[in-house]
């Protein structure tokens, strides 16, 4: 069982990875804008869809650790995606605190997603377990 904390911070993560999904995915050109994140339009829109399919599954699925796991992998698209804007002789200023609050994302969620991958392998050999006779 995962403990209240990890919980907690899964569930944050979910809302706020469906609210930026959602925001990009209505209006892709503005939240890259105000996200620092540079790029067209359709590649802000394809990101918003990822994290809306993430968020939802950080909300509602009972195995959450591979969503936890996807979004970590997103934010490696990100961080290096903002690295780019950030390399880029006309980049956007602010693009190279993104790749590092991208990165630091990265491995908190990174982390998250190992303390639910451990409670599930917890709950399912616990469950595999013989009950003692009393």
């Amino acid at each position: 069982m995962t403990d209240a904390l990890t919980d907690r911070l899964t569930t944050g993560v979910g809302v706020i990875t469906l609210a930026l999904g959602a925001a990009l995915t209505v209006a892709p050109e503005r939240t890259a804008a105000i996200l620092r994140l540079g790029g067209s339009r359709t590649a802000a829109r394809s990101i918003g869809v990822a994290d809306l399919a993430i968020g939802w599954g950080l909300l509602r699925s009972r195995r959450r650790a591979p969503w936890m796991a996807a979004r970590a992998a997103l934010n490696l698209v990100l961080a290096t995606r903002y690295r780019a804007e950030a390399n880029r002789q006309d980049g956007l200023a602010g693009a190279q605190a993104g790749a590092v609050g991208m990165s630091a994302l990265t491995v908190f969620d990174g982390t998250l997603a190992l303390r639910l991958a451990r409670a599930s392998v917890d709950r399912s050999a616990s469950s595999e377990r013989p009950s003692r006779p009393r």
